[in-house]
């Protein structure tokens, strides 16, 4: 446990940073998890605003610091890489 005041105060922001991150890096995980299951259905229209909110999700993680860019663009890549053999 903490000791000092100032220790202690950056304890209290770390679990709240924390507790953010993991929200944020679940909803990107959703918004993927949404995507490929749209492909395995074969809805392209449902497919396609999948893809479009999953790679907002990846960029606003990337954003707030939670992956790296190129973590973000190789996941993006993939993902449009999906639709691409789905459509046709």
């Amino acid at each position: 446990m903490p000791q000092t005041a100032s220790m202690k105060k950056n304890l209290r922001q770390s679990q709240r940073r924390r507790a953010r991150n993991l929200i944020r890096k679940r909803a990107m995980k959703d918004a993927v998890k949404a995507f490929e299951n749209a492909i395995e259905e074969g809805d392209a229209e449902q497919a396609a605003e999948a893809l479009s909110h999953a790679q907002k999700c990846i960029d606003q993680a990337v954003k707030h610091g939670i992956i790296k860019q190129n973590t973000a663009a190789r996941r993006k890549a993939r993902l449009a890489g999906m639709a691409a053999a789905q459509s046709s």
